[in-house]
Formats: structure tokens, C-alpha cells, sequence
């Protein structure tokens, strides 16, 4: 089962945007960023290495001002600075769900943050506030730390996520298809029977289905691809109980005017749906016992497409040069 992780942005690119804007010299788009931190924040489950940048940054930001006071600056430096040490030993401590949990500095340790972070956070919550050079050091070096550990690793998560979209996207295009395809032959079939091929009832099916496919797939080849193989793989093509030999012209006229139709809006998917229906022919995959009834219907399709140029016009070329194709592949 899928497994989600809810975040404050919408996009992982508006994440990778924050990223640039939080380490650029521009005043403005760091200003920008931490606005936008911000208000992430005010959604819930914002992390805690995003918040810690933005505060980090936005303490730079008030040093930038010429009205705020020196003892101001070291304050909301201090501030932004315990509040990221503190935040990630004690997720550090979370972690580990002991009895007796470690020291901060052991933390620390554990997860590679320097123990001088730790001192220094010590120092100005219990002391004096240290002097705004040696803070503005500190937090130079707690936003290099910041990247190392979780900026510099978003870009391989943008590379998950895309990945994990597309198969979320190809599940999902899968079982619309599918539906989309067995609504489309159950209502083609019942107005066939009323009131013939062309009839408005009957055309009006096919201009329904496929507009539903054309949105579905969004001209996006993968998703056309992957709509197409359920119409193969799923055998709507033919009669679940078709015989060895069985003649199809019902098959045809239910499919034709809307693979007329898929192929005029998008010719690349007569190719597609070719080359698709060659490789279940072929393919070693499928059993013996189911074979030999499914090749034998698909052969009677590609035929068909060839031999009817007023069905699906300059496909004969196509199907002849792909047949071609697979002849020459086989040992």
C-alpha cells in the first residue's frame, strides 16, 4: 500500500525554489522566502531543518537594518540559533524512545552536529548573550551544516517523488482506461442493438468515450501507451468467449469509430496500438491455453486495419512494416 507524507507545499519544486531564494545574496528573495517559510509553517508539518533555515536567514536579515540595536540583533541571532540546535537534538532524542535519554552533546554526536553548536546554544540561554561576531559565525556555519544534511538532499527526494508520481499517475490512467473502455462497450453494444450503427444515441457513445480518453491521457505518451495496453492486455478487443476462427465484424463495429476517432486526434497511437497488439502476439508471457484464441483475434484485427483504409486510413504501410519488424527479430 502507498504510503503519503503530507508537506506544507503543494509541488516539491516550490520547495527547490525556497532552497535557492533562503541561500541567495538577494536580499529580496530571501525576504521572500522566509515569507513563504512562514506561512508553510502556519499549515502544519513543516520540517524542522526548513523552519530553522528560515529563521537563520531572517536574523541576517534584521542585522542587514540599520535601526535595530546591536543587543536586538544578538537576540534574535541567539534566538534562531538555540531554537535549531534544541529542535534537532530533540528530535535526535525522539529517535532513540529510551528511559534515560542521552545528553545533548551525545546527540549532537550522533547526528554529526558540531559539539561547539551545542556550547554555544548552552552559553546563550544560561549566560550572557555572546557577541554578535561570534554569532553571526555560528550561524554562517549552522546554515552550511543545514545544507549538507537535508538541502543538498532534496534534489534526489524531487527524483523519488517524480518517480513515485509517475507510478500514481500510470495506476491511475490504468483503472480510468479501464473503466472508460468496458462503459464504452456496454453502451455501444445497447445502442447498436436499438438503433444501428449510425445512429445520434450510438455516435454520441463514441464521442463521450473519447473525449474521457483524450483527458485522461492529456497528450502525454506514457499515458496514451498505458491506456492502449488495457485495451490489448484486458481482451476487449473480441468476444470473452470467442471461438478459434470466429469472424469479428460485431468486434468491428463496435471499436471502429472509436479507434477512428483516438487515431484522427492523435496519430502516434495508431502506431502505439499496432505495435501493441504485435507484442501480445508475440509475447512469451502469455499462456498456451489463451494463446492461441487472442493471437488469432489480434491477427484478425491488424488485418483488418491494413486491408480497411476508409477505417483507419494509411494504416496498411504501418502494419507491413512493423510485421517486417518482428519477422526480422525472430531467431
Amino acid at each position: 500500500m502507498a504510503k503519503y507524507t503530507i508537506t506544507p507545499w503543494r509541488h516539491h519544486s516550490d520547495l527547490l525554489t525556497v532552497r535557492s531564494q533562503l541561500y541567495s545574496p538577494d536580499p529580496i528573495l530571501r525576504q521572500t522566502a522566509v515569507s513563504r517559510t512562514m506561512a508553510w509553517k502556519l499549515r502544519g508539518n513543516l520540517p524542522h531543518a526548513v523552519e530553522s533555515t528560515a529563521l537563520l536567514v531572517d536574523a541576517f536579515l534584521h542585522h542587514a537594518l540599520p535601526s535595530n540595536s546591536p543587543f536586538s540583533i544578538r537576540a534574535v541571532y541567539s534566538a534562531a540559533f538555540t531554537r535549531f540546535v534544541t529542535g534537532f537534538c530533540d528530535i535526535g532524542r525522539n529517535r532513540e524512545r529510551a528511559l534515560e535519554p542521552s545528553s545533548m552533546l551525545e546527540i549532537a554526536r550522533q547526528i554529526g552536529m558540531p559539539a561547539e553548536f551545542v556550547a554555544l546554544r548552552h552559553e546563550a540561554t544560561h549566560e550572557d548573550l555572546p557577541s554578535v561576531q561570534r554569532l553571526v559565525a555560528a550561524c554562517e556555519q549552522a546554515l552550511e551544516w543545514l545544507w549538507d544534511v537535508y538541502w543538498s538532499k532534496v534534489d534526489a527526494v524531487a527524483v523519488v517523488v517524480a518517480k513515485q508520481a509517475e507510478a500514481v499517475d500510470v495506476a491511475h490512467v490504468t483503472v480510468e482506461a479501464r473503466r472508460v473502455f468496458r462503459d464504452f462497450r456496454g453502451a455501444r453494444r445497447t445502442a447498436l442493438k436499438k438503433q444501428g450503427t449510425h445512429s445520434q444515441e450510438a455516435r454520441l457513445v463514441v464521442t463521450e468515450a473519447a473525449a474521457n480518453l483524450r483527458s485522461l491521457c492529456s497528450n502525454r505518451a506514457e499515458a496514451t501507451e498505458t491506456a492502449i495496453a488495457v485495451l490489448v492486455a484486458d481482451e476487449l478487443l473480441y468476444p470473452s468467449e470467442r471461438e478459434l476462427g470466429a469472424p469479428l465484424g460485431g468486434a468491428f463495429m463496435i471499436w471502429d469509430d472509436l479507434l477512428i476517432d483516438i487515431t484522427d486526434k492523435s496519430p502516434s497511437s495508431l502506431r502505439v496500438l499496432t505495435k501493441t497488439m504485435f507484442n501480445r502476439m508475440i509475447s512469451p508471457a502469455i499462456t498456451r491455453t489463451t494463446s492461441d484464441i487472442g493471437s488469432d483475434a489480434l491477427f484478425i484485427w491488424l488485418a483488418h486495419i491494413a486491408s480497411s483504409e476508409a477505417v483507419l486510413p494509411s494504416a496498411r504501410a504501418l502494419v507491413v512494416s512493423l510485421g517486417h519488424g518482428v519477422a526480422e527479430e525472430q531467431p
